[in-house]
């Protein structure tokens, strides 16, 4: 994309707009704490601010165990939020060191909101474009929600667009050091969050368009911009073959990371998938809910459709291979006989995904993966706004919690027709900026339906393609106005 530094935003207003930004996202902060299921449970609160996720601890009891020995824990999870937890850690007790994490969170999607703003401006050359950004990332709650969690999404999230923001800065003033710093940032975004890794080619193609006379210059701007994230990977690397004596460049599998990751839970887990349902055991009425919930409710009504059946699997079959998976966790089984019930669900699991996998080829290789993206985007319900249960939500929490699935709904729908739109104008740059969001949704499409919040990666990028499908149709109806 070639980028333009003839629009300008003073200092001045810059600040301005951060402050209002501020308030808003601090606004929010203030309602989802105000209007907190006053029974959520207090193992998985932080004082007043701060929310634990499912795996939160695996985040920061590594640097806990940094501060406390010396050595950080564990290859499972990347150091992103070290630099930032580590310090506070050092000069406040746990509490006020992670609620003051989640006051820096809404500083720093802030400041994130603004640089995602300015990037629309000088992309698109119109103020309109700069506060429409504004007005959306703020309206909407998809990304502000993370900022009360105590795990890696937010950070991440502003990390990787404050990469992409110092990009633009050097492709408008081709200063070198701002590849430097899109570099730095994109290795944080990483180390905070893997997924990240997917901006790298869409990066790499960028500078590729914008130096298409120059495959040399886009090349070394290339290779300044892997410096950071060669560097500090290296260094990880080089960190795990020493201390625990095996080559690992970014985190070992899942199976040696998650204790219930066993044997027979990823093949049920992956038969899941492949059947294109939901995968989160905590969505009641999912697959996952169905297979993994305690206790067992055998009346519960099956996910699963006649139409996805097999000629080696039934629902008996399902019935049987899930109450084969609950013995396991029975504490009085045998060792012997949990090792043969194990392979047994495993062998099972296995055979019945093969049995999908051929005798329903097209919906196991596309029709699932629309469905699975038909989730993420236009989902029945949104997840992690801390309210209670509906039928116990006051108005106020109803209308924000309506908002917020709303609103999801309306900017990816908007997102879409706004790609559409710059390509029938034939606008390649921005199509290829497009890329950025759309590598992250089409993973997650070909992953299968696993955490709603992976997408909150992709979403400030639609709202930046927004913002210029505006600008663009408003400027065409000028048009037709003045020749009328």
């Amino acid at each position: 994309m070639t980028a333009n530094q003839s629009f300008y935003i003073s200092k001045q207003e810059r600040v301005r707009w951060f402050l209002l930004i501020l308030l808003v996202k601090v606004v929010w902060l203030f309602l989802f704490t105000w209007l907190r299921n006053p029974e959520w449970n207090p193992k998985l609160s932080v004082g007043v601010l701060g929310i634990y996720g499912g795996d939160t601890q695996t985040y920061y009891y590594p640097v806990e165990q940094l501060i406390e020995t010396g050595q950080y824990y564990g290859m499972c999870r990347m150091p992103g939020v070290l630099p930032v937890y580590a310090p506070l850690r050092i000069f406040m007790g746990l509490e006020t060191a992670q609620q003051t994490i989640v006051i820096l969170q809404v500083l720093f999607d802030s400041l994130a909101t603004l640089l995602l703003a300015i990037i629309a401006a000088r992309m698109f050359q119109r103020k309109s474009s700069f506060i429409t950004v504004i007005v959306l990332a703020c309206a909407t709650t998809f990304v502000s929600i993370r900022s009360m969690y105590l795990l890696s999404d937010s950070l991440c999230i502003s990390a990787l667009i404050t990469s992409v923001y110092f990009l633009y800065q050097f492709l408008s003033e081709n200063r070198k050091s701002f590849l430097i710093y899109a570099g730095i940032f994109l290795a944080w975004s990483i180390f905070l969050r893997q997924i990240s890794i997917l901006a790298i080619p869409v990066m790499g193609f960028i500078l590729l368009y914008h130096f298409r006379k120059s495959w040399l210059k886009a090349i070394t701007a290339g290779m300044i911009l892997a410096i950071p994230l060669a560097v500090s990977l290296s260094a990880w690397t080089i960190r795990n073959k020493t201390t625990y004596d095996r080559w690992v460049i970014l985190v070992p599998p899942l199976n040696e990371c998650m204790k219930h990751y066993t044997d027979d839970f990823a093949a049920i887990r992956s038969l899941i998938i492949a059947m294109g349902e939901d995968y989160q055991p905590w969505s009641a009425g999912s697959a996952a809910d169905w297979f993994f919930r305690q206790p067992i409710a055998h009346t519960t009504n099956t996910p699963f459709e006649e139409s996805q059946y097999t000629s080696a699997m039934q629902l008996s079959d399902l019935h049987k291979l899930r109450d084969d998976y609950r013995t396991l966790t029975d504490s009085v089984i045998t060792p012997s006989k949990y090792d043969s019930l194990s392979a047994s669900v495993t062998n099972r699991a296995q055979l019945f995904k093969a049995s999908y996998e051929k005798e329903h080829a097209f919906d196991f290789h596309i029709m699932n993966r629309i469905r699975f993206l038909k989730q993420f985007f236009f989902p029945a319900r949104i997840d992690d706004i801390p309210f209670p249960a509906a039928n116990r939500m006051n108005i106020f929490q109803k209308a924000i919690k309506a908002w917020s699935l709303v609103s999801l709904w309306l900017i990816h729908l908007a997102g879409f027709i706004s790609i559409l739109i710059f390509c029938i104008k034939k606008n390649w740059s921005v199509v290829l900026f497009a890329f950025l969001p759309l590598s992250f949704t089409l993973a997650l499409g070909w992953m299968g339906f696993i955490e709603q919040r992976y997408l909150a990666t992709s979403f400030p990028f639609f709202i930046v393609l927004i913002a210029g499908a505006i600008g663009e149709v408003l400027k065409e109806t000028n048009k037709k106005e003045k020749i009328a």
